[in-house]
């Protein structure tokens, strides 16, 4: 009876001792979700890539929760994680549809938990899987089926469907800035680049609103054309002050949709001092090109634009001033031609997946998940290159010992500076770049100038001659 009484006093303290184990395995467990999804986070944002290393994360909880049916884990995990985030400020999805990306979150943080969870095991995965799978009942397997199948062909059809509208509006947009204003209305001499000015005064008599024009007039000559053969148009104003032609120059470079006239303002502040180039990029005003390609393309028509300026006007200093679109457009045509010798970007995107996953919930009303992804894909696939590779985020630690300034507004939906602007400037300090950065308040995306008018004259104009200055 002794040895029975003993054996029995074991075996409880054997289950007690799991039964702590488990409980022990699970804090644990939670502790390593929550703490790594803020490092994460806090490391890279919510750039679209950085979701991967959710899985990651899910593998080493999975691997100390040592059970798969502590997958609960997963989503305690990320509710502790999205409070963290609110207290701590980290940048995170607060649009309409927060929860669907949450959601999505853990399914790939749950993936990963459940394969690390298996680390534990002498038996396979899939073997594992094998097991449970013919353990159910056939009602249960019929039903998980169907429901799988629903599942997988709504999310598939969605995604598809997001994918190839959404990328046509941004290869293809169905309607362009109407605007064909000319420097001569506020009072500048201009050049005209790659056509002929007399056009300019035909379409102000065929359109009185010169903010509404019904076309662009005559397509650009073959005097100016990119690297892939896209014909270039664009204005050269000289600066107010008669420094002439080798003075300090500088490209003032539209974003998606807009053309030279939409991005005179941005001039007002240099003309000046400043020599100044507008330039329409390809599918855009008088320029040739029927697609938009978010700049990755469209870094060849700024080098083109430079060219053709040191070429004709050797200027002694260049610059580039470049707003949403335009910006990475700048940006990424520096990297490569070091002629470029500062940069003033303006409403720029950090990774374009997240900006344009905030589109789609800010204007659309649609979930940033698949959508951007779907979007971003489709994109690349239609214009034969990865848009994603010119990202900001990434761009910004290639410049070396060039300045950058960084202009954002607080209320930009689009590219808030959390998803922006904030990583931007980290990237660059952290790769030693001379980087700045102003927020103007209330401002909406690409609408910094309008809503701060003398605020940005000053950053830009300041920063400038600091980049000058020997």
């Amino acid at each position: 009876m002794a040895g029975r009484s003993g054996s029995g006093s074991t075996s409880q303290a054997v289950i007690e001792a799991a039964s702590t184990g488990g409980i022990v395995r699970s804090l644990v467990a939670l502790l390593i979700v929550t703490l790594g999804l803020v490092m994460v986070t806090g490391l890279y944002g919510v750039l679209g890539w950085s979701w991967l290393l959710w899985s990651v994360v899910g593998v080493v909880a999975g691997a100390v929760a040592a059970r798969a049916s502590r997958a609960w884990i997963v989503f305690a995990g990320i509710a502790l994680y999205e409070v963290a985030a609110m207290a701590l400020g980290l940048p995170r999805d607060d649009g309409p549809f927060w929860f669907v990306a949450a959601f999505a979150g853990g399914l790939v943080l749950g993936a990963g938990f459940i394969a690390g969870s298996q680390l534990t095991l002498r038996r396979s995965p899939a073997r594992a899987v094998a097991e449970a799978w013919s353990g159910a009942g056939r009602g249960r397997r019929r039903g998980t089926l169907a429901v799988t199948a629903v599942v997988l062909v709504s999310l598939v059809g969605y995604t598809g469907y997001i994918g190839q509208i959404g990328s046509q509006e941004f290869v293809h947009p169905a309607v362009h800035d109407p605007d064909c204003r000319t420097p001569d209305l506020l009072g500048w001499a201009y050049e005209a680049i790659n056509y002929d000015r007399a056009d300019d005064a035909r379409l102000a008599a065929a359109n009185p609103d010169r903010t509404a024009c019904a076309s662009q007039g005559a397509a650009a000559g073959d005097q100016v054309t990119s690297s892939d053969g896209i014909r270039l148009a664009g204005w050269y104003v000289p600066a107010a002050s008669g420094v002439g032609p080798t003075g300090p120059t500088l490209l003032v470079v539209p974003g998606w949709k807009t053309n030279k006239s939409g991005v005179l303002k941005y001039g007002a502040p240099f003309h000046d001092a400043y020599n100044l180039v507008f330039v329409d990029l390809r599918n855009s005003g008088r320029s040739s090109g029927t697609e938009t390609t978010m700049g990755l393309k469209e870094q060849r028509d700024v080098r083109a634009m430079v060219d053709w300026l040191v070429a004709t006007k050797h200027p002694t200093w260049v610059g580039a001033v470049g707003n949403s679109m335009g910006a990475a457009t700048a940006l990424a045509a520096a990297i490569d031609d070091m002629r470029i010798r500062a940069l003033v970007l303006d409403s720029a995107h950090a990774g374009i997946v997240t900006s344009i996953g905030n589109v789609l919930e800010t204007e659309h009303g649609q979930p940033a998940l698949p959508g951007s992804w779907a979007i971003i894909t489709a994109v690349s696939l239609a214009v034969g290159g990865d848009v994603t590779a010119i990202d900001p985020v990434r761009l910004l630690t290639r410049l070396g010992d060039r300045p950058v300034l960084l202009i954002q507004g607080t209320a930009d939906l689009v590219d808030p500076p959390t998803e922006a602007s904030d990583l931007n400037f980290h990237a660059a300090l952290a790769a030693g770049t001379t980087v700045e950065l102003q927020y103007c308040q209330g401002a909406s995306h690409g609408k910094v100038i309008d809503t701060c008018p003398k605020a940005w004259a000053s950053w830009a104009t300041s920063f400038l001659a600091r980049a000058q200055a020997p």
